[in-house]
């Protein structure tokens, strides 16, 4: 699988968790809001790691300027969703702003969502060949089953 369309679904995953997280539930508590947070952190930080280890890497050793630039833009925006994912995970589920930061945080990652899937992929369709696409998609495979195994 090509490394855009692998990133792609884990992309679609998360969107799908935000969703949950969004929907208003009268059944769900406190203690409900923060294992759903934790499973979204779990999420974006697996899928960081494979970027910043396989993908992004890949694509600054190419000749191409903008994908560096963008690359670097992509890192910056990490950093900012971890400093939330951090202060999110040291509030409760309970404290009166953990929606509001979780909501921070869901319009931050989903920004950088849609500049990833335009921007990057398309720099990386453009400087990479597909046999590469493919085996970038592959070590990240195998990449996120030890990540995985390491965040349970």
């Amino acid at each position: 699988m090509k490394v855009t369309v692998l990133l792609k679904n884990d992309h679609a995953a998360l969107k799908d968790l935000f969703n949950k997280f969004k929907k208003p539930s009268h059944t769900r508590t406190p203690n409900g809001k923060k294992d759903l947070f934790n499973e979204i952190q779990r999420e974006i930080l697996v899928h960081s790691q494979m970027e910043q280890d396989i993908f992004y890497p890949a694509l600054t050793t190419t000749s191409s300027t903008r994908g560096a630039e963008l690359v670097s833009q992509a890192e910056q925006e990490h950093r900012s969703v971890e400093k939330l994912l951090q202060e999110l995970n040291a509030m409760h589920g309970t404290d009166k702003n953990f929606e509001q930061k979780m909501s921070v945080l869901m319009d931050e990652v989903l920004r950088h969502i849609d500049m990833e899937e335009s921007d990057i992929f398309d720099e990386a369709r453009k400087n990479l060949p597909e046999y590469r696409l493919e085996e970038l998609g592959l070590e990240m495979e195998d990449r996120r089953k030890i990540l995985v195994t390491l965040a349970a």
